[in-house]
């Protein structure tokens, strides 16, 4: 029987099924669907066969030699790079093995694979063949080349030559073409009138290979439809159609193009593209999700890099390490937000605690992220894939994946400063330039001077030295508050000398020991709002004279000179010995300057006696005063408000608290019973209890967190509560969330109730986002000045025990954000602070008087002269404008972010992980890249270690190099797929084995040395495509090419495509005459939004005629984990995915959101609005709605049927219809 005999396959097939028992074990370790070999399989694979030149199946080799040579060239390399890697000695799946002739022609578990002499009769040949084969089991299928060699092989005898033992040899990479060096293809030379650029002249060869012939050029409306949408991603204007339509001149396309491409419309469609291949997103992901308000910097700059034409090279540097090697632009900072756009594991990074494996494996994973997205977008590697073990398909050692691990050690992610106006971020790198120079210089002249230092200098610096360090670890950082009040503001003077007062009456005498002024904090006038309204002069009195004419205490006199501005420092006069007086003043003689106008302002006065504030809510006089409602007045200089926090706040959250209290287990619904108590050692009645609502550091936009809505509290000495006073109710309805402010229950409201056990019990839980819990920071029960539950035991009827929660915790003297020690303990702090400050100051005063004395008088001179013009240059500083925010890389351990550094400011330590285990480390790697790209050095020179930017430099260098094949074909392929829709490769982020290879081999290389030696312009490549033949072709069907090509591989035609979500979202808004184009700026929000513990976006509260959301869809909030449904069901890009190519699927959810979605509808109004202006007629105002939507006139049968349609229906539900058209969402 012959090979291609139309009976054998069914006979064939009946002989494999029978033979299926037998290799039951085999099937087993590939799991697979069978697909049986058809009369079409077995035609191809004969004229296959025949156009090698290969003899029939049954015929032999004419002898060993020859038979020994085809194994050793065609047969053992597919065994060796396709099969031995699972048919090995390592892996036998199924019992077979492939790396010995013993092994491969002997017996095995599973029977015979090969039957040396019979092709048909060998099992292997039977799973290596047909459309769809069982194996390899992952990667592409064997070439009918490679099988037939097989076949061939095994026709002739199955020689194996004597000893050959055959190895894994995938990592022999550089003969895989990905990885071949890059040549510059001649161009193939067809005297064609077809052809026109360098591009037609490679279609055509393949064309003409593949028995295939080009297609007609498309009619003028098609290209201009088909250029606007593909460079600009919006419909042109029926006017632009007809222009162009119109337009003789015989550059009349090149000039549309070159119009398209100068457009800023331009950036904004390619600029998405790319935003999708970097998994861009304006949330974090995971399961908070929360918000990242200054992700978009980093949109706008693709954006801005794609219209200004930037090289690639400088594009990929600066994304991979701007602020290194371009250190001197706010691009170079900006672009990194490239490294930071992936998901990030809030709760992995934030809430775990050092040192634990899930916060180890957080950061593996973060790396992970960062290097996944820069070897797929830069490089199309699956790099990713050897993060556990070798990579099963290609070149890629473990070992490789790690070293890349390493280049992104000492990266974190943070809010980055930066000044997005150059001029500006010149003027602050100039002054920054100069202080640093100067500081520079004071270090050498201090050094100096030490030269020249006596014995009671050295002394004195000692004496500083410890003062400074007392001072620094005194500093206090005063917690932010939304405040309601701004302070005292006296009336407006036209000049300084003008003398203003204001003065505090304490009731009756106290013995004053401290007064505290904190200073107001408001921007006025271009004011950046710290120390407003400070006076420069001043003094402080005490007296029991209400005019102050008699018996006056000098508490501080500042009257001789002007003083600095403190700021937002609050500012402390300690008294030497108490002076006991009912009114404590604050006297300005020279006030503060405005503008062109005077001024005595303070935010809060605080007069302590005994650890207390005893002017605290006191009555305020004053000479004069501006009254301004909840912002300024007298009452306001009392109140516990000053600058940008309170006397409340202070008191319970300086510092950091080392807990968050107690949380009770997650429930499903709110009406739950939850319950905690303390023991608090001994039967008591409380003068006073006090519940501390949670606020976590990790969570701090979350006050009141689990506070429960409806709750009791019981008194009992039986630790059961099975006898129980209750003390405090509120079961009956719920209670507003207290927010900050502590639950206070007092004495007069808990009566007699009295126990040794304290419980609360919560009977509706707190709302988290879809789930319920209880949570308190903390129990105070005070009894005679002494809080009973400090350090108590505590129990619960559940506690969720990890992190900084747990039951302990709730009587631990912390809130969740410090120390509870009240106001006394942070007057406290605040005077220790002060006072380490003042004796640094002393101390630094008396330095400078003996070194008047040792050191030499220029050297002296000098010293002032720079310290004068550093302290000027710091002021400039300080007054520039505030640099915006991007969120993007924490380079070299900057302090911006939720992170903890390394320790020692170095590059994490990075260890190659048995299968990815962080707790199986083994050795230590190197930053280092990829092996397999032979043409360069894996190895990375780096002169210190411990600079992690140099460290992404070099991995920047590396990729750009001119040598690395991978990223030059990677662009161009992936701006090839976006022309047509599908890559010359056909998987854009995979250029391994496991992807597809090209269709145009050479084409590919051609393009990709083009863009890499000419001017590296995206816009340079986009016309070279453009303007080609190719892409001008009709995407009209041809069933007699389609029968050679159905899938257009080889570009016989245009592809007709659906367009994007964004797109479509774009288009209908030109349509309805509601399109902004307003550039740049943070996302527009097209949701509802609840910032919680888990935030809340709730798109069916957005309103479609919101104009803030009218803007172009690239400009739209992202938000991970809740997609917009509207454009989810387009098929939009998943920012939590890096989208190599997007999904185009069809389904009914399509048309139903396209018909009724309220976006849809709202915009047909508006365009059935605009129609309307076209007249009264109504086939007039249906050909308008035409033009509008379609660019064209409407045809007579369109006319007819949509006019006697919007008759019934109304002009507004044509619209619609008009809008459902597939010519409005597809583009030929």
């Amino acid at each position: 029987m012959r090979f291609d005999d139309p009976r054998r396959p069914v006979a064939f097939l009946f002989r494999r099924e029978i033979r299926r028992s037998r290799w039951a074990s085999l099937r087993s370790a590939h799991p697979t669907e069978y697909v049986r070999l058809s009369r079409m399989d077995a035609m191809r694979l004969a004229m296959a066969i025949a156009a090698l030149g290969l003899s029939c199946c049954g015929a032999a080799v004419a002898d060993d030699g020859a038979a020994e040579k085809l194994f050793r060239e065609r047969v053992a390399t597919v065994f060796e790079r396709r099969c031995v890697q699972c048919h090995g000695a390592e892996e036998s799946h199924g019992g077979l093995r492939l790396d010995s002739a013993a092994t491969a022609l002997g017996e095995s578990d599973s029977g015979k694979a090969i039957e040396p002499g019979d092709p048909d009769a060998s099992l292997l040949v039977d799973y290596i063949s047909g459309d769809e084969p069982e194996m390899p089991k992952k990667g592409r299928p064997l070439s009918a080349e490679e099988v037939a060699a097989i076949r061939e092989w095994i026709a002739g005898g199955a020689k194996w030559p004597a000893n050959l033992k055959l190895e894994d040899k995938r990592f022999e990479g550089d003969r895989w073409w990905s990885l071949a060096p890059l040549a510059k293809p001649a161009v193939p030379n067809h005297d064609s009138p077809w052809v026109r650029t360098p591009v037609d002249a490679f279609v055509l060869d393949a064309l003409k290979k593949n028995g295939l012939a080009p297609s007609a050029e498309a009619d003028r409306r098609t290209l201009v439809r088909r250029l606007t949408f593909d460079l600009h991603g919006l419909p042109p204007s029926y006017e632009e159609v007809e222009a162009f339509v119109a337009d003789q001149d015989p550059r009349a396309y090149e000039k549309l193009v070159d119009r398209l491409l100068d457009s800023p419309r331009y950036g904004e469609r390619w600029g998405r593209h790319w935003l999708d291949a970097v998994h861009y997103g304006d949330t974090h992901g995971y399961d908070k999700d929360k918000v990242r308000p200054n992700a978009w910097p980093y949109r706008d700059y693709v954006i801005r890099s794609f219209n200004a034409g930037k090289p690639y090279t400088r594009f990929v540097e600066e994304q991979l390490a701007g602020d290194v090697l371009y250190p001197e632009t706010s691009d170079g900072v900006v672009a990194t937000g490239f490294i930071a756009a992936g998901p990030w594991d809030y709760v992995g990074h934030v809430e775990l605690r050092e040192g634990t494996t899930d916060k180890e494996i957080t950061r593996s994973l973060d790396r992970d992220d960062m290097l996944m997205n820069a070897m797929s977008t830069f490089t199309s590697l699956t790099v990713h894939c050897a993060r556990c073990h070798n990579h099963k398909f290609d070149p890629i050692p473990q070992k490789d994946y790690y070293r890349l691990q390493a280049v992104f050690a000492g990266v974190e992610r943070a809010n980055r400063p930066y000044d997005a106006d150059p001029s500006l971020a010149a003027r602050r790198r100039k002054l920054d330039l100069e202080r640093r120079q100067l500081e520079a210089r004071q270090r050498d002249l201090v050094a100096q001077a030490d030269a020249q230092a006596t014995p009671e200098l050295r002394a004195i610096d000692a004496r500083i030295q410890a003062a400074r360090s007392k001072a620094s670890q005194a500093a206090m950082e005063l917690p932010a508050a939304d405040n309601r009040t701004l302070g005292f503001h006296s009336q407006i003077e036209p000049k300084a000398d003008a003398t203003k007062w204001v003065q505090v009456d304490l009731g009756a005498p106290r013995p004053i020991e401290q007064v505290v002024l904190f200073p107001a904090h408001e921007a006025y006038a271009g004011y950046p709002g710290p120390g407003f309204g400070f006076p420069p002069r001043f003094r402080l009195e005490a007296s029991d004279d209400v005019e102050f004419g008699k018996d006056v205490v000098a508490i501080a006199d500042r009257t001789a000179a002007d003083v600095p501005n403190p700021g937002d420092a609050p500012q402390v006069f300690v008294l030497d010995k108490p002076a006991n007086a009912r009114y404590v003043r604050l006297t300005a003689t020279k006030l503060w300057e405005r503008t062109n106008d005077f001024a005595l302002a303070v935010s809060e006065l605080a007069v302590l006696s005994g650890g207390e504030n005893v002017a605290a809510g006191k009555p305020v006089t004053a000479l004069d005063s501006i009254e301004g409602g909840r912002s300024w007045g007298q009452a306001h200089l009392v109140d516990g408000f000053f600058a940008k926090s309170s006397l409340e706040l202070a008191a319970t959250s300086a510092g950091k608290s080392p807990s968050n209290g107690y949380h009770s287990a997650i429930e499903p619904a709110p009406e739950r019973v939850k319950w905690v108590q303390v023991d608090l050692g001994e039967s008591a009645a409380l003068d006073e209890l006090v519940l501390v609502p949670a606020r976590p550091v990790d969570f701090p936009d979350t006050p009141g967190f689990g506070f429960p809505l409806r709750f009791r509290v019981e008194f009992s000495d039986d630790p059961r509560f099975e006898r129980a006073t209750v003390a405090f109710d509120h079961t009956a309805s719920d209670m507003e969330n207290p927010g900050d402010a502590p639950l206070r229950v007092s004495q007069s409201v808990l009566g007699k109730a009295s126990g040794r056990y304290v419980r609360v019990t919560a009977t509706k839980l707190w709302k988290r986002t879809g789930d319920y819990a209880f949570a308190l920071a903390e129990l105070q029960a005070w009894k005679d000045g002494r809080n009973l539950a400090a350090g108590a035991a505590v129990d619960a009827k559940d506690s969720i025990e990890q992190g900084l929660w747990a039951k302990r915790y709730l009587v631990d003297g912390f809130s969740s954000r410090a120390a509870l020690d009240g106001a006394k303990g942070f007057f406290d702090r605040l005077i220790a602070s002060s006072a380490a400050r003042r004796e640094l100051a002393e101390l630094e005063n008396e330095r400078r008087r003996l070194a008047a004395a040792a050191i030499p008088a220029a050297v002296r001179t000098e010293m002032d002269s720079v310290a004068a013009r550093l302290d000027a240059v710091r002021k400039e500083i300080a007054a520039l404008p505030p640099q915006q925010l991007v969120y993007a890389t924490a380079a070299q351990f900057a302090p911006e972010g939720s992170f903890t550094p390394p320790p020692g400011g170095k590059p994490r330590e990075i260890r190659l992980l048995h299968r990815g285990n962080v707790g199986a480390p083994g050795e230590v790697v190197a930053p280092g890249t990829v092996q397999c790209v032979t043409t360069l050095k894996s190895d990375f020179a780096i002169e210190n270690a411990g600079d992690e930017g140099a460290r992404r430099a070099a991995l920047a260098r590396w990729i750009v190099d001119r040598e690395n094949p991978l990223t030059w074909r990677s662009i161009v392929n992936r701006v090839w797929q976006y022309h047509f829709g599908m890559g010359l490769v056909a998987t854009p982020n995979d250029f391994g084995r496991m992807g597809a290879e090209p269709t145009h081999p050479e084409l590919l290389d051609w393009l990709a040395v083009e863009f890499r030696d000419g001017d590296q312009s995206f816009k340079s490549l986009h016309r070279l495509i453009v303007t080609s033949a190719v892409y001008r072709q009709v995407s009209t069907e041809d069933e007699t090419k389609a029968k050679i090509d159905a899938g257009n591989r080889f570009l016989w035609r245009m592809n007709r495509r659906r367009l994007e979500s964004e797109a479509i979202r774009d288009a209908t808004l030109a349509a309805a005459g509601k399109l902004d184009l307003a550039m740049g700026g943070p996302g527009f929000r097209e949701f509802g939004f609840k910032d919680d513990h888990s935030p809340h976006y709730k798109y069916q509260e957005h309103d479609p005629d919101d104009p803030k959301s009218q803007r172009r869809s690239v400009y739209r909030f992202i938000v991970r984990s809740v997609p917009d449904p509207f454009m989810d069901t387009l098929d939009c890009a998943d920012a939590s995915l890096i989208v190599a190519k997007r999904n185009e699927t069809v389904t009914a959810l399509q048309a139903l959101a396209l018909m009724n979605n309220k976006f849809m509808l709202r915009m047909a109004e508006h365009l059935a609005e605009r129609a309307e202006k076209a007249g009264d007629a109504l086939p007039a105002r249906v050909n308008a709605a035409f033009r509008l939507a379609l660019a064209r006139e409407a045809n007579d049968e369109e006319r007819a049927v949509l006019t006697e349609y919007a008759q019934i229906h109304g002009l507004a539900n044509a619209c619609r219809v008009i809008l459902n058209l597939n010519e409005f969402v597809f583009v030929d």
